[in-house]
Parts: structure tokens; C-alpha cells; sequence
């Protein structure tokens, strides 16, 4: 049989029942990486939050807001100082730490995402990766966003005392709080 990394990991029981039902091959198919969710209080509304609103809130170094194309130490403080529709409350995401999985899915793809926007750092990825790589994965260090452990119990305990705070963490948690945060 024509083996393949899919099959290695399978359970060897299941593999043959697969071969005694004919099937020699199996292929992986990839359906996602992960689900990240930003969420907040049910008490507060919701947000309409581009990869690009993310990540001026939340990159350590910004594009400058004189429009020049060199980066700045990120100075938003408020949602409405990064999008004008966005609402004026002080930027607050509770968050996993630098160690964790969610935070590196995180990184990846609403960071990295938003910072994309950018062409001229977009550039920078064909130039030096690994200077592209730490501006678009870069977290601002200034208080606003708050390394909340691994503990997706207590940001949701956060999220419920300040209606003004988002939290980060893996969707499966999202829905199972669904009846506490959006």
C-alpha cells in the first residue's frame, strides 16, 4: 500500500479497516490551521475589527502616522486614534504569552495579516524575513495588551468586569462562553 504521513498517524486499527474496505491511500487534507477568536463582553457591543485595525492597536512598531514609510513605537491609544469608526475607548486585549500556541496563531494570522496592509512593510519580507517577521509579529509592551496567561477562565472573568477589553484565546473556548462573551 502506498503509505503517506496522513496514514502514519493514524490508528493502526483504523488503517485497516481502511485496507480491507479497498482504500490504499490516504491523503491529508489541511481544513485549517486554527481558530483564533477576539472576543468581548456580551455587555458591550461588538466590533467590526480589521487585520489592520489589530494591528496598529496592538504591533509594538507602527507605520508613522505622518504617512512616511518608516515605523514608529506604536502611539494608539484609544480604537478610535487607529480607525475613526471605531469607537473612543482605551485599547485593552488580555492576551496568551509570547509561549503559547494561540499567541503565535495569533501573530500569524491577524498581525501579520493587518501588517500586510502595508506595502512597504509587505516589501520588507523579500528584503530581510526576519526584520519583516518582527514588526508584523511584534506585541506593543506598553499596557495594552495584557499578558493574561494561559488562563482563558480569568479573561473571560476580565472581559465580564471591563465591557471596554477584548480577549484572545482558541474558538472552542469562545463556544463554550457563549453565553457570557461574544
Amino acid at each position: 500500500p502506498d503509505i503517506t504521513n496522513a496514514s502514519r498517524r493514524m490508528k493502526s486499527s483504523e488503517f485497516d479497516k481502511c485496507q480491507e474496505a479497498g482504500v490504499n491511500k490516504v491523503v491529508e487534507v489541511k481544513v485549517g490551521y486554527d481558530g483564533i477568536a477576539i472576543a468581548n463582553s456580551k455587555e458591550s457591543g461588538q466590533l467590526e475589527l480589521t487585520p489592520k485595525d489589530l494591528f496598529l492597536a496592538l504591533a509594538k512598531d507602527v507605520p508613522n502616522p505622518d504617512g512616511s514609510e518608516s515605523l514608529v513605537a506604536n502611539p494608539y491609544k484609544t480604537w478610535k486614534d487607529v480607525n475613526p469608526a471605531l469607537p473612543d475607548a482605551r485599547i485593552e486585549v488580555l492576551g496568551p504569552p509570547p509561549t503559547s500556541g494561540t499567541r503565535d496563531a495569533f501573530a500569524e494570522l491577524a498581525l501579520e495579516g493587518g501588517c500586510k496592509k502595508f506595502d512597504f512593510i509587505k516589501a520588507m519580507k523579500k528584503k530581510d524575513k526576519k526584520m519583516y517577521k518582527g514588526v508584523c509579529h511584534g506585541v506593543r509592551e506598553d499596557g495594552a495588551y495584557v499578558e493574561a496567561g494561559e488562563n482563558d477562565n480569568l479573561i473571560v472573568q476580565k472581559l465580564q468586569a471591563n465591557a471596554n477589553a477584548l480577549g484572545i484565546f482558541g474558538f472552542s473556548f469562545l463556544d463554550q462562553n457563549a453565553d457570557k462573551i461574544q
